[in-house]
């Protein structure tokens, strides 16, 4: 293993141009071991992002290019486009050497070879060992490739153990190919979680080391200007941050629980007071609102009315910190249950006025769809956003709700002085509200129907995408010049 260790390591650094870091040059060492011994090892590797798994991937695929003379590596990877294109061109820009880059030849727009060297008849015939690129999204058809060299699984969390096990797991079984998971985390029940866990076992029970997993302070450690992008990072979104503990610190979630705990209860609880009106005017304040859109009140079979989730209008108030962050004060809420649509609309145009809010964030997904497109006509398409809820837009919601939180920039009022009924109804809605993750990198939140309604945790989420529609202001002023001369007649 050192010595391969060492091998890969000049090869990258004096032929490629790429120095490896140690612990890339670690793991490749193990890999190329099991490749070199045929014994069909299967490694878990585990690296917080932006510390080089893709490059060690191409690194190896070049080295195992070069030293070989025939043989097939499998790469694979969630989706063709990007990940798949951006692996194989990413191989490319490594073999563009003195060494290969006459010798490099591709086949029907997923395959990559390395002729031997100097042998121009066998150049056209595409010979020579080869890498096949292939996604492994479900749908993807991928039977009869055969990995004799090496399987490669990119981003494996986000990947089907179904689907590895069926289509990829036994493109290594003629000869027994060693294969490699890449990833971060996520879930405890994701592909890449499950190998961790097998792995870690085998250590624990042999003392052989298959699972490789370093998070960012280790390349932090090493590099000066990781260490301060990935703590700003942290400072941006907060340390219990979703992606800050699954994507640097590489720590996997459970796939239920509370969306919040109680210290970012206690972060988001201000000692502000509660407006009905903005403090000293509109030019004192920025002030922004999120819309979660219910149902009318309408009479049901036999004349008895259904209730339906309230409409809930979030409005805060907006200030700039010292990095030039967006930070909210929720200062004001409405609550309707009920209400006509066209009571609710007039109700919401008077709000928009009274407060001079610049930035209106509506659920527009179904019966808000209309209510959206009526305010937009008459606030303004600039002050009035419509939001759709889909999986990946209510993810997104869930992240920049946390991102906000996490770094103390979301504050609620204080109890005194708002209404009882509001406050209450808000927090409890906030103290019950779940997460759960229903497909890689996808987080859905939500109150389970058992318990209530959802409708003010959605205001606020919208109240964190208005943000998004604000620019911090300059942060230089104006200095009139200094004059160096005296005007005609003046002194």
């Amino acid at each position: 293993m050192k010595e391969n260790e060492s091998r890969i390591a000049r090869f990258a650094r004096h032929v490629l141009g790429k120095p490896l870091y140690p612990y890339q040059a670690e793991i490749a060492g193990a890999i190329l071991s099991s490749i070199f011994n045929g014994e069909g090892k299967i490694f878990s590797v585990m690296m917080a992002r932006q510390m080089g798994k893709n490059q060690l991937s191409a690194v190896i695929e070049a080295y195992l290019l070069t030293c070989m003379q025939e043989g097939t590596i499998v790469k694979a990877a969630p989706t063709f486009t990007p990940q798949i294109i951006n692996s194989r061109l990413r191989l490319l820009s490594l073999l563009d050497t003195p060494l290969t880059r006459d010798r490099v030849w591709t086949s029907n727009g997923y395959i990559l070879g390395l002729a031997p060297r100097a042998d121009t008849v066998l150049l056209r015939a595409h010979s020579g060992p080869r890498v096949m690129f292939y996604s492994a999204s479900p749908e993807s058809n991928v039977v009869g490739a055969t990995a004799d060299l090496l399987l490669e699984i990119d981003e494996a969390q986000d990947v089907s153990g179904e689907k590895f096990d069926r289509d990829f797991r036994p493109m290594a079984a003629t000869r027994n190919a060693t294969t490699v998971l890449y990833g971060t985390a996520w879930s405890d029940d994701t592909l890449l979680a499950q190998q961790r866990a097998s792995n870690l076992a085998l250590q624990d029970s042999t003392g052989e080391r298959r699972h490789f997993e370093y998070d960012w302070r280790v390349l932090a450690a090493l590099n000066p200007a990781y260490r301060a992008f990935v703590e700003q990072e942290i400072a941006r979104l907060g340390e219990d941050h979703l992606a800050i503990q699954t994507q640097y610190f590489l720590r996997p979630i459970s796939g239920a629980g509370y969306l919040l705990n109680p210290l970012q209860r206690t972060l988001l609880q201000g000692t502000h007071l509660w407006q009905d009106a903005p403090t000293g005017g509109t030019h004192e304040g920025w002030y922004v609102a999120g819309m979660d859109v219910a149902g009318e009140e309408r009479p049901a079979q036999g004349g008895t009315p259904t209730r339906r989730d309230s409409t809930v209008i979030t409005i805060g108030r907006v200030f700039f910190n010292e990095l030039h962050l967006p930070c909210v004060e929720v200062v004001h809420q409405q609550w309707w249950t009920g209400r006509p649509y066209l009571e609710q609309y007039a109700s919401t145009v008077a709000l928009a006025q009274h407060w001079g809010l610049r930035a209106l964030v509506i659920d527009a997904t179904g019966l808000g769809a209309g209510l959206a497109s009526l305010l937009s006509n008459r606030l303004g398409e600039e002050r009035v956003q419509s939001f759709t809820f889909t999986r990946p837009t209510k993810s997104h919601l869930a992240y920049q709700l946390l991102a906000l939180l996490n770094s103390g920039r979301l504050k609620l009022y204080a109890p005194a002085g708002a209404p009882t009924s509001i406050y209450e109804e808000c927090w409890r809605q906030l103290r019950l509200a779940r997460y759960r993750l229903p497909a890689p990198d996808i987080l859905d939140f939500y109150v389970d129907p058992a318990d209530g309604h959802d409708d003010f945790l959605i205001s606020l989420a919208l109240l964190a995408e208005a943000l998004n529609t604000l620019s911090a202001p300059p942060a230089s002023t104006l200095i009139r010049p200094r004059r160096f001369y005296q005007e005609e007649g003046r002194f």
